[in-house]
C-alpha cells in the first residue's frame, strides 16, 4: 500500500514537470519564431544596403571611365 502510495506521488511529480516543460517548450518555440522573423528582416534589410552600395560603386567605375 505504502509503495502504491509513493508510486502515485512520483507519477503526479512526473506529470507536472512533463506539463512544465510543454509549457517551457511552448515559450522557447515561441521565441525561436520571433527570432527567426527578426533573421529575415535583417537579411532583408543587409540586402537592401548591399544593393545601394553596389549601385554606388557602379556610380563611381562609371564616373571614372
Amino acid at each position: 500500500m505504502v509503495l502504491k502510495i509513493n508510486i502515485e506521488k512520483t507519477l503526479k511529480g512526473f506529470e507536472t514537470r512533463i506539463k512544465e516543460l510543454e509549457q517551457s517548450n511552448e515559450e522557447l518555440r515561441s521565441q525561436f519564431k520571433c527570432l527567426e522573423e527578426k533573421i529575415r528582416e535583417r537579411e532583408v534589410e543587409t540586402k537592401a544596403k548591399q544593393e545601394i552600395i553596389n549601385n554606388y560603386d557602379e556610380k563611381k567605375k562609371n564616373k571614372k571611365s
